[in-house]
């Protein structure tokens, strides 16, 4: 066991030491977390022989919960309500259309039949959300077209999902599917999916209060176990749970709560410790020598899948919107493949279906392919076509959720508190503890001395 815990950790420093390499090269990080997988595994220098796709599908999956939550718990509602409608379009009428078109090229194309080709087509539909926000980051693209961006690369893997599980229902024997019957289990994985997220959305936050959470780390460990229970129930309920988890992370989110920037950077750091194990497994799970005889086709796929399908379906879908030629060619460039595809097309190998490695083996060419081809350009493409805005000057700027963060202490006054019902000026205050801030509902009081605590304030005390 200890030798095992070793070579993890070592396989853990070396992806940290590829971020060094990644920013000097300009090389996406998924690229390099691959390539330390890929280093690691049977056919490179660790030797390490992993081909359990079950184990890779239930990481990877657990690995999508984070991401997913967490990427909607750092946007913000305002820019849902804004880009919903054509983000929302890409992400389901996009999906659609996108495995459609696709399957034809992979039906001419590939010894596939036609069932493989749409299965196949659809687990390369949908764009990454991990690829795309590590790419784009705090970058300063035009605001409209990040939150397009954006939200459709974290709302179509649920479309995505649900499209997979349809189709491969005509590889099970027993089992009849229809479009009548295809549609409705479509719009029932959308709709209680999206109704159980908006429930845990709502009773997410007034649980915590209701248990009486007091510290940031029970406050992370809280949201954690929500989220399990959301995506679990969705599920349990042929819901969709990617779906489900991606709106309540958005309601919270958007909420204002104690510890609120610490909750979410700790939900940032389990996530990037997720990504990187996610592709590093997934690095460790592909045999190398067998993608030699997919880079003909897997290239020629390639780009008619992430280039002709996408930039057809983008100007088509987009048309009704206002959005200029320039920002509909950089959505379209923007729509990068990452670990979800490869992580669907697992479920091609747990299914045991004839041609399942295959299609593992394509996806995951096309992904590198994606991530290399668009990944490498597309700050330079949005450079080119104007689409940054100028930098703000935010160097001494500190937002209040930030300054609450940096003070020594927060309390949330209960009924049973001895603050309570007392002025300031009658405190017994430790020496060098000052009250620096009161927070009242949704406002702020002033600590002055003759100012009375009420029950429900959030004190945040300072050092003098």
């Amino acid at each position: 066991m200890g030798v095992e815990i070793l070579v993890v950790g070592i396989i853990i420093l070396i992806s940290l030491f590829s971020i060094r390499i990644s920013k000097k090269l300009e090389i996406p990080l998924l690229i390099m977390f691959l390539l330390v997988g890929m280093l690691a595994g049977s056919e490179g220098v660790g030797g390490i022989y992993f081909d359990n796709a079950l184990v890779a599908q239930n990481i990877g999956t657990i690995a999508l919960m984070f991401i997913i939550f967490s990427g909607g718990l750092e946007t913000d509602k305002a820019d849902v309500r804004k880009s919903l409608c054509p983000s929302g379009t890409l992400a389901t009428l996009g999906v659609l259309l996108t495995a459609g078109l696709s399957s034809v090229a992979v039906y001419y194309l590939t010894d596939f039949t036609l069932k493989e080709s749409l299965l196949f087509s659809a687990m390369v539909s949908s764009t990454d959300a991990a690829a795309v926000m590590s790419i784009l980051g705090d970058s300063k693209l035009k605001k409209d077209v990040k939150s397009v961006v954006e939200i459709e690369s974290g709302s179509n893997d649920p479309m995505a999902y649900a499209l997979i599980l349809f189709l491969l229902s005509f590889f099970k024997e027993g089992e009849n599917p229809s479009l009548v019957v295809g549609v409705i289990f479509l719009l029932k994985q959308i709709t209680l999916g999206a109704m159980i997220g908006y429930i845990f959305g709502v009773i997410t936050l007034p649980l915590a209060n209701y248990i009486k959470i007091v510290r940031e780390e029970f406050l992370t460990i809280h949201l954690i176990a929500m989220l399990f229970i959301c995506f679990g129930l969705a599920t349990v309920f042929d819901g969709n749970g990617f779906l489900a988890i991606y709106i309540a992370g958005i309601m919270v989110g958007n909420k204002k709560f104690n510890y609120k920037l610490n909750s979410i950077r700790n939900m940032r750091l389990i996530t990037w410790f997720m990504q990187i194990g996610m592709f590093v497994m997934l690095g460790l799970l592909v045999f190398p020598s067998q993608l030699l005889g997919y880079i003909a086709v897997g290239s020629l796929l390639s780009v008619i899948m992430i280039i002709v399908v996408r930039i057809l379906i983008v100007y088509g879908l987009l048309l009704p919107f206002k959005f200029s030629s320039k920002e509909k060619l950089f959505i379209s460039w923007a729509g990068l493949k990452g670990a979800v595809p490869i992580i669907f097309a697992t479920m091609a190998v747990t299914e045991g279906l004839p041609n399942a490695q295959g299609m593992f083996n394509l996806t995951f060419y096309i992904v590198v392919f994606s991530v290399l081809l668009q990944g490498m350009t597309l700050k330079y493409v949005g450079k080119k076509l104007n689409l940054f805005e100028e930098e703000i000057e935010t160097e001494n700027v500190i937002e209040v959720d930030e300054l609450e963060e940096l003070a020594l202490k927060k309390m949330l006054l209960h009924e049973d508190s001895e603050y309570v019902d007392k002025k300031i000026k009658e405190l017994e205050l430790p020496q060098g503890m000052l009250i620096v801030s009161i927070k009242r509902g949704d406002s702020y009081v002033t600590p002055k001395g003759d100012v009375v605590l009420l029950v429900g304030d959030t004190l945040l005390f300072s050092r003098n």
